[in-house]
């Protein structure tokens, strides 16, 4: 039965006459199947699901077969789906969708932490906060196998689309949302996913040695007119918009340095230490200070918003309700032990 408003094609009872149960419960094979619609070619399938282009063929080959029809025809741009394989691809989200949902209503029956957890990050949560969440899962929890991956917030937004992982630590700005890429593409729509709030992660601003602000407790906003900022511009960084929204709102507008551009905050300290210009770098990422640099606590600055992020509708798991606890603590400790750090260098004015 179809419920309101499901749009996805339907299979005739013709078609569903004809295919045999074998080839729709190989759900192997129409994984591949979507894989290679995503990806146009067997070559690009083979490479994102980790098999050789032949391995792939084979499948597809054996699902026309046992379908006795033809999935895929060439034109000169490449491979072009049928209208078959078109019905079968619009509906294996769905499928995996629902037997994620029967797995996670498993595990709540069985009342065990069981299963496997597939979390992500961004590095600078890795080093801060995540890495000793996970350990701490481990030792808890040895009975249920965790897999990790680091990446930027808008990658793991796309394997949470993509059911690869199940939560995943992501960051965003109040201009822009976690399911943007860096470079202004639209992920999903940000009512697939959802999000759980951990903390709020101020910018501070990084200075090379002999700066005129240096040795001062404190910036303003307004103190940075006129200086050349190492960052992307809106649409080319995740804080760009918000740093240029709140310094025209204090009368100027900045002055981005765009011939570098990179959003790793490491690299930025080390062109700031040469003295090409100033940068900010967020309270999370400062950890190991370059030596090259002074850092000083912004006001009125960009602020990251640090959240965990699971897909819209997903069943939630007890190995994810567990994982979620332990990095909403662990978050708190990092956090508290950073503003600890903080407040004593700017008592002794040696923030760096």
């Amino acid at each position: 039965m179809r419920t309101p408003g499901d749009s996805s094609p339907m299979l005739s009872p013709h078609l569903v006459g004809r295919i045999p149960p074998t080839a729709l419960l190989d759900l192997h094979r129409l994984v591949t199947l979507r894989e290679v619609a995503r990806c146009g070619s067997y070559a690009a399938a083979a490479k994102a699901l980790h098999y050789t282009p032949s391995a792939v063929s084979q499948q597809m080959t054996g699902l026309a077969r046992d379908l006795d029809s033809v999935l895929f025809e060439r034109t000169p741009r490449g491979m072009r789906l049928t209208t078959v394989a078109e019905v079968l691809v619009g509906h294996v989200d769905a499928v995996l969708g629902r037997l994620n949902e029967a797995q996670g209503e498993l595990d709540s029956l069985a009342g065990s932490m069981r299963g496997r957890l597939r979390v992500g990050s961004f590095p600078t949560a890795t080093v801060g906060f995540v890495a000793e969440a996970l350990g701490v899962f481990h030792s808890r929890f040895g009975q249920v196998s965790v897999s990790f991956s680091d990446g930027e917030p808008y990658e793991s937004v796309a394997r949470l689309k993509e059911r690869e992982l199940d939560l995943a630590v992501v960051f965003d700005f109040d201009h822009w949302t976690v399911s943007t890429g860096y470079d202004g593409r639209l992920i999903c729509q940000d009512s697939e996913i959802d999000c759980v709030d951990l903390f709020d992660d101020p910018f501070s601003v990084v200075l090379p040695h002999g700066h005129r602000h240096a040795h001062e407790k404190r910036i303003g906003l307004a103190q940075l007119a006129g200086e050349r900022i190492l960052a992307g511009p809106p649409g080319c960084s995740p804080w760009g918009a918000d740093l240029q929204a709140l310094c025209r709102a204090s009368g100027f507008d900045p002055e981005f340095e765009a011939c570098y551009r990179t959003v790793d905050f490491a690299a930025l300290q080390a062109i700031v230490a040469t003295g090409r210009g100033v940068t900010l770098v967020p309270r999370l990422a400062l950890t190991a200070p370059h030596p090259g640099v002074v850092t000083v606590p912004l006001d009125n600055g960009p602020v990251r918003h640090v959240r965990i992020a699971t897909l819209a509708g997903a069943p939630v798991t007890a190995p994810m309700q567990a994982m979620m606890k332990l990095l909403l603590a662990a978050d708190l400790a990092a956090l508290d032990a950073r503003a600890r750090h903080d407040d004593i260098a700017i008592l002794n004015g040696t923030i760096s």
